[in-house]
């Protein structure tokens, strides 16, 4: 791989990190209203007629409601939409930004090791290329 093909995979990355951004935004806003309104999953399920399971799913990230559900979600909140994106600029700056290791550490171990495995090799192909006397 080149190092455009690197850095178009780097890129690539960065942007499925901002989109994990929003949607940890969209979650932690999600549970911390819910619960400051005092509102049970059940209970919250039941306004946007779905189930709890669909909600906790949403809350645990394994889904990603449609923007329909998330209008019934802010209704049933009694709140407008834009509220569940809202970030709060009040924290520490080091909390506003996670950092990319982080990220790593909560992805799956395979694409983990995969996406390291090919970082290296890409790398060590490069260095190699560097160093190839034909190539000056």
């Amino acid at each position: 791989m080149s190092i455009r093909q690197t850095n178009k995979l780097i890129k690539f990355m960065s942007i499925r990190l901002i989109d994990m951004t929003l949607q940890q935004i969209f979650i932690d806003n999600l549970k911390r209203i819910r619960k400051e309104k005092g509102i049970s999953q059940m209970t919250l399920a039941r306004k946007c007629d779905t189930t709890s399971n669909y909600i906790g799913q949403i809350e645990m990230g394994r889904r990603i409601p449609s923007f329909n559900k998330i209008e019934e979600i802010a209704a049933a909140l009694e709140i407008p939409s834009y509220e569940l994106f809202a970030f709060e600029t009040e924290k520490k700056p080091e909390e506003q930004k996670p950092k990319t290791k982080d990220y790593l550490a909560k992805m799956p171990l395979t694409i983990r090791k995969e996406l390291i495995t090919r970082l290296i090799t890409n790398i060590k192909k490069d260095i190699d290329v560097s160093f190839n006397p034909q190539n000056y």
